[in-house]
């Protein structure tokens, strides 16, 4: 049996935290952001979950702190696992624990490393994407592989969709990492040649991309977080006079002359302009509504 420290976030954090209370496995603490005086986050978060089920909640923010590395060894942790927790943590607290830390990345390694990979994914048109354990180091995302699954991307494959397969088979990852002899996790080496890190940075510094029909339909995929935030938020036209967030288009083979950027109304349809082909809408956000063209624009009602 495993000591374990979890530094935990978002819905992932808590599905792990209960795949690892449910464990042959001790879990020691919990680390997580914890609510601010005087605020109240509705619905679950990984402090009610863990404080319902008896494990002491942490301030997310020590294992930044060196100092923490000696609780760590008092503790006596044999493992650190880190879920979507953004915090960098202290080199000292990573090998305080006596096997180290492991941390769940939502992307293949070492190709994509980084933020916002699954956005990117979709951006750079990848036909795969995949799940990562790997061991942590000072390096961001450099540690040794423990387990990996790679799946298939839907044509149709939005930053959401792609986050929820990434959380179910990391889920299943971690599954397989508890039900593993401590002494013998795997450690495979990446390879740092292949190696691509993606930052905070936007594409095209944050602009719709014009000038192609393909590349707007995979931005508009890639920021498809709804009904959650996205990272990279809604990419939005101006239609008289109203901001119109595009949440569902279609490219179509028909040529487009017309000035980049435009909705166009036509045949109980909603049409827009890119530098080469025109793109068919067919889900948009409209005052402050998840709704139809048709139900926007032609008062029809709509299904969504």
């Amino acid at each position: 049996m495993m000591r374990l420290l979890l530094f935990l976030e978002e819905s992932a954090g808590i599905q792990a935290l209960r795949v690892a209370h449910a464990s042959q496995h001790e879990v020691v603490a919990v680390l997580t952001t914890q609510e601010q005086h005087g605020t109240k986050r509705l619905g679950a978060t990984v402090a009610k979950v863990a404080d319902h089920l008896g494990i002491p909640v942490w301030p997310a923010e020590q294992v930044k702190k060196q100092e923490f590395a000696e609780q760590v060894e008092r503790d006596a942790i044999d493992l650190i696992l880190n879920v979507h927790s953004l915090h960098i943590v202290h080199p000292a607290v990573l090998s305080a624990a006596r096997l180290g830390a492991i941390n769940l990345h939502p992307g293949p390694l070492p190709s994509y490393a980084g933020i916002n990979v699954v956005n990117w994914a979709i951006m750079n048109g990848e036909s795969h994407h995949g799940t990562t354990l790997h061991w942590m180091e000072s390096g961001i995302d450099t540690g040794d592989i423990v387990f990996e699954k790679r799946f298939e991307l839907a044509s149709d494959a939005t930053g959401l969709s792609i986050s929820r397969q990434c959380t179910k088979d990391g889920l299943e990852l971690i599954q397989k990492l508890l039900e593993t002899d401590p002494n013998s996790i795997p450690s495979q080496p990446q390879d740092p040649s292949q190696r691509r890190y993606y930052s905070r940075e936007l594409p095209f510094t944050g602009g719709i991309p014009w000038h192609q029909a393909r590349l707007v339909e995979r931005f508009v995929r890639a920021c498809n977080f709804y009904p959650l935030t996205s990272p990279w938020g809604v990419p939005t036209v101006t239609h008289e006079g109203e901001s119109i967030g595009l949440m569902k288009v279609a490219v179509t083979d028909e040529p487009c002359h017309d000035q980049p950027g435009q909705l166009q109304l036509r045949n109980q349809s909603c049409f827009l302009s890119t530098g080469d082909y025109w793109i068919r809408v067919s889900m948009l956000l409209y005052r402050n509504r998840l709704v139809t063209p048709e139900a926007a624009f032609f008062d029809q009602p709509t299904s969504c």
